[in-house]
């Protein structure tokens, strides 16, 4: 790769196949991190062949990711209905993850809507059976009690704590107390943010409704997409820093830590109004005071070119939300 005298990127012939290549030649060798990064260059440049896709999705399930290889099966089998191969790899990972509600759904879709070999059926017959009877358990007193401790204790730690257990569990059993979690205005936004990204994790489909700060949304937490829902947050953090890391290095840092803690605890919910120029200002006021320096509002709503109204309104905001960022 290289650059033409105007600065535009001149790619050195057959780039993306050499880099499939060594991909496969790393996926072969059992090298999955290697050929994960081949992969995913290949894939910034265009890359979309479904061996490809599916070689990146199987990289994944072997390091772990079973998330990521779990979007990427589902998208994979979306474009190729049938394929018992991908059915087979998906329902994999769904077992191996415990979410067998999922699992049920999948395979009785296989069975209904798709022509599948005799024996392949059979299987998923057996598998389906399987499941059902998975989903069918009733949830462990104990578990029944970590999630009841949800609601009867009004630590924070204990809360969060009670989330990070149920990463490993089927939640099936405790969706409606969880989503009861989300919707109860006296529950801190830090711990709802924890359970909605739960429910994510667990590709739960159903219509949830979140509480914070007075407003409510309706979600799906299967279709949230956490990079797009906070894109005005990372791009507002992109320009913070060209304006104020090389000039204050510190100062930029306290001020990211603070944007990030907001936009945090507001999620799913985008910071407004959407006016970069103001929020740059107030975290600029805010991380100041934050150090102890001496300066006006006044001097920096002059800098953004903004009112210091608008200064005022969003230091608010960020000092509210502080209050529920330290426990």
């Amino acid at each position: 790769m290289n650059r033409d005298k105007n600065g535009k990127v001149i790619l050195f012939p057959r780039v993306k196949e050499r880099l499939v290549e060594e991909g496969l030649e790393a996926l072969e060798a059992k090298r999955y991190e290697e050929a994960l990064y081949f992969f995913s260059e290949a894939e910034q440049l265009g890359e979309r062949r479904f061996s490809v896709q599916l070689s990146m999705a199987l990289c994944h399930y072997e390091l772990g990711n079973f998330h990521e290889a779990e979007r990427r099966l589902r998208v994979l089998l979306q474009e190729n209905e049938g394929n018992t191969d991908l059915l087979q790899m998906y329902l994999s990972i769904l077992m191996q993850t415990q979410r067998y509600e999922q699992a049920e759904a999948v395979i009785r879709d296989a069975l209904r809507h798709h022509p599948l070999p005799t024996s392949f059926r059979e299987n998923l017959l057996h598998l389906f059976r399987f499941v059902q009877k998975m989903n069918k358990r009733p949830l462990p007193p104990a578990e029944q009690e970590k999630v009841q401790r949800l609601f009867e204790s009004n630590d924070i730690a204990e809360h969060m704590h009670v989330i990070k257990q149920l990463e490993k569990e089927d939640i099936a059993p405790v969706l409606p107390l969880l989503k009861q979690y989300l919707i109860n205005e006296t529950n801190s936004p830090i711990v709802k943010t924890m359970l909605l990204r739960l429910l994510t994790l667990k590709n739960i489909d159903d219509v949830v409704t979140v509480e914070k700060f007075g407003k409510r949304i309706e979600v799906i937490p299967a279709m949230l997409n956490e990079q797009a829902e906070t894109a005005f947050a990372a791009e507002l953090l992109e320009r913070l820093e060209r304006c104020l890391a090389n000039e204050n290095p510190s100062l930029y840092d306290v001020a990211a830590e603070i944007w990030l803690r907001y936009t945090y605890v507001l999620y799913p919910f985008s910071p407004e109004p959407a006016a970069s120029h103001a929020w740059m200002a107030a975290l600029h006021f805010v991380a100041c005071q934050f150090q102890g320096a001496p300066v006006t509002m006044e001097k920096i709503a002059a800098r953004y070119g903004v009112s210091v109204e608008e200064i005022a309104a969003l230091c608010d905001k960020l000092c509210d939300i502080e209050n529920f960022s330290y426990f």
